[in-house]
């Protein structure tokens, strides 16, 4: 059986099939702060809703959907919290909107508007935080990680301040209301916005197991630290490219095609080291690298430029910087031990060692691969 015979059967197979890469979620939330209460707008993607409603994104009708859109406001009041100077506030529901159109299930959105009255006059501060779909598990041993674009502005000023609200994370926001209960603007704080999107890039990978596999398959075929540079800067070349133009809105596909693709290269992948080891280290893996790197960073992007959208454009540029520079420190936090490793290896047991890691490291890939993906193909 040729490569190209093994890659069209892999990709036929997840093409029919609809994957999630990892358990991240990506959605937005408006936060408006008035003299006497906050109003909270919360953007719930159709995947998470059907998530906490017990449905299938893929299978339920619309009118399923729409139902259980009715149901949901409540899991949205229970799991998202806010204090006014650390004392809890009580919400309530009173509004929700319907999505303009149907689209994917992580690009389709219904808006719950909640209103959050002061219980003590001009708070300083008030803290946000939420736990959305962590008492469900996505794979054994792992929840669903919803995170929100936060933007948030005052009654009577233009500024928006923006952060990222992780789950079981806070994030504060000054009120500006003094004592006569009149709102001060404040100013965007960059700095912190920034290192909350790197953080988030990092933890996007390390959370990311079809990332890891795929990049572990690339580093584990590789013989000197020349050639390993040049595979991981060929993969790191096209998402980063894919990442940008996805960032501009040139260029967007589809998550049922763009994650059973990533599947379809972890596995295309490690079976190449295992049938071609010797095809490891010509141009052609640096093409697959490339190639494959394309589509995983648009896996890269995911909901998370849905969710910035509507940021201003300073705020926009630094996130996705900042996020892109956060995904490249979680491939190096892996790909740079992991080839230290097989160095070690190699110099203690020399040449009966790179092969037998090659070709069982490989099956061991695809077998984790394999697992991770029977509870990635239904996440409904």
């Amino acid at each position: 059986m040729s490569r190209a015979a093994v890659l069209f059967f892999f990709c036929a197979f997840f093409a029919v099939c609809e994957a999630i890469g990892h358990p991240l979620l990506q959605n937005s939330m408006w936060v408006l702060i008035e003299p006497q209460q906050v109003q909270v707008a919360v953007n719930v993607s159709v995947r998470e809703l059907c998530l906490a409603q017990g449905l299938a994104a893929e299978n339920a009708a619309a009118a399923e959907i729409e139902a259980a859109a009715a149901r949901h406001g409540g899991y949205v009041l229970k799991h998202l919290r806010l204090q006014a100077d650390g004392k809890p506030l009580e919400g309530r529901f009173v509004k929700l909107s319907q999505p303009p159109e149907f689209r994917a299930a992580e690009q389709t959105f219904f808006q719950y508007e909640l209103v959050y009255p002061f219980t003590t006059p001009a708070p300083a501060a008030i803290a946000l935080s939420q736990e959305t779909l962590r008492e469900f598990s996505y794979a054994p041993g792992e929840a669903w990680d919803v995170t929100y674009a936060l933007r948030c502005k005052r009654s009577d000023s233009p500024e928006v301040e923006v952060a990222l609200l992780r789950a079981k994370q806070s994030v504060k926001f000054s009120t500006g209301l003094s004592d006569a209960g009149t709102v001060v603007g404040t100013g965007v704080n960059s700095r912190g916005l920034f290192w909350q999107y790197l953080a988030d890039g990092v933890m996007h990978i390390l959370t990311g197991y079809d990332h890891l596999l795929f990049v572990s398959a690339l580093v584990i075929a590789t013989v000197t630290f020349w050639e390993m540079v040049k595979v991981i800067a060929a993969f790191t070349l096209a998402h980063t490219l894919t990442l940008a133009l996805s960032a501009l809105n040139i260029v967007r596909l589809p998550p049922w095609f763009v994650e059973p693709v990533i599947a379809a290269s972890i596995l295309f992948v490690a079976v190449e080291n295992i049938l071609w080891p010797a095809s490891t280290q010509s141009r052609l893996r640096l093409a697959v690298a490339f190639g494959f790197g394309l589509i995983h960073g648009l896996g890269f992007a995911g909901g998370l430029l849905d969710a910035m959208e509507g940021l201003p454009k300073m705020s926009l540029g630094l996130a996705i910087i900042a996020f892109s520079l956060g995904v490249e420190i979680g491939h190096q936090v892996v790909v740079l031990p992991l080839f230290g490793m097989l160095r070690l290896g190699q110099g203690k047991w020399e040449n009966r060692f790179r092969p037998a890691v090659m070709r069982y490291g490989s099956m061991l890939i695809s077998l984790f691969g394999a697992y991770y993906l029977i509870h990635a193909l239904n996440p409904g």
